[in-house]
């Protein structure tokens, strides 16, 4: 078997799309129009007719390049047909061609590594069936008592709410660079061509904002992206109802749904509450240049 390596602009973007949505993890992240938007120009490694493909998330900087984890994007790697042996070649690739590695493997990867340390993700199979807990239908009743409801937000009026209310929180509360928030805004704009991309909000009696959620989908795979809510000091239960909404409106369009992270205890327990179950997958972290990490990592 032969790895080749295709320039951004030669990759045949159809074969590519039709290997990740036939993968055993069909997820968001690896598809064209995601990586489109979170890593442009970025490159493909293939093997045979896009048999098995692993996406190239390469940075140049400082004269060197290197591999690092686009933003807003989780569980890469190999995708198609995939085996130990397969993964080796792919692993034996990057290790080769990069000195600087933070990259994010799908949990469909197994290939083990002193490089590799697990991290984790909360999912919901459909097939397999969800419940609520406690906590989470107390909140879900508490907003419902306050007068809430979830709405569907207009396509064309997705990216001037995220712009207003998603990208300060962003940029406010989790400290993200104006131009990693960009990203963001052109994932939006290249999920709702693909008509991927759905985004909820949470209003109250006098139609005030609430939350807000952004959630991608491919029909197989849904995931939530991003969100927020606006109710934190009065705790009134929100997210919980917009989440609620989101998990039963995906239940009948997905097998699967994503929460997109949880390695902190607050949001696992939040996700749990929903009926997540804990899905773990590898982080491949590789620093063979040590005295330039710091220069990189402040300066993406």
């Amino acid at each position: 078997m032969e790895i080749k390596r295709i320039k951004h602009k030669n990759i045949d973007f159809l074969k590519w799309d039709k290997t990740v949505l036939s993968s055993q993890i069909p997820v968001v992240f690896a598809q064209t129009f995601y990586l489109n938007a979170t890593c442009p120009n970025w490159d493909a490694l293939v093997i045979g007719d896009y048999e098995s493909i692993f996406p190239l998330t390469y940075k140049n900087k400082f004269g060197l390049t290197y591999l690092p984890q686009p933003p807003f994007t989780s569980q890469l790697g190999v995708y198609g047909k995939v085996n130990l042996e397969i993964e080796q070649l792919f692993y034996d690739y990057i290790i080769k061609h990069f000195k600087l590695i933070d990259l994010e493997l799908n949990a469909t990867n197994k290939i083990q590594s002193t490089y590799i340390t697990p991290k984790n993700t909360y999912t919901i199979d459909y097939k397999l069936g969800y419940n609520f807990n406690q906590n989470s239908k107390r909140n879900i009743a508490k907003a419902i008592e306050h007068g809430f409801v979830v709405k569907a937000v207009n396509e064309n009026d997705i990216l001037k709410l995220s712009q207003k209310w998603i990208n300060p929180f962003l940029s406010k509360e989790v400290s993200l660079s104006l131009s990693t928030i960009s990203l963001l805004d052109d994932l939006l704009i290249n999920a709702k061509k693909e008509h991927a991309l759905f985004t909820f909000k949470v209003m109250d009696g006098q139609n005030t904002i609430k939350a807000l959620a952004h959630f991608i989908s491919n029909g197989k795979y849904a995931l939530y992206l991003k969100g927020t809510n606006f109710d934190k000091s009065d705790n009134s239960g929100s997210m919980h109802l917009l989440m609620k909404h989101a998990i039963e409106f995906f239940s009948d369009k997905a097998t699967i749904f994503d929460f997109g992270g949880g390695s902190k205890q607050g949001l696992a327990n939040f996700y749990m509450g929903f009926g997540g179950q804990l899905t773990t997958y590898s982080f491949l972290q590789v620093n063979r240049l040590p005295w330039l990490i710091k220069i990189l990592k402040n300066k993406k």
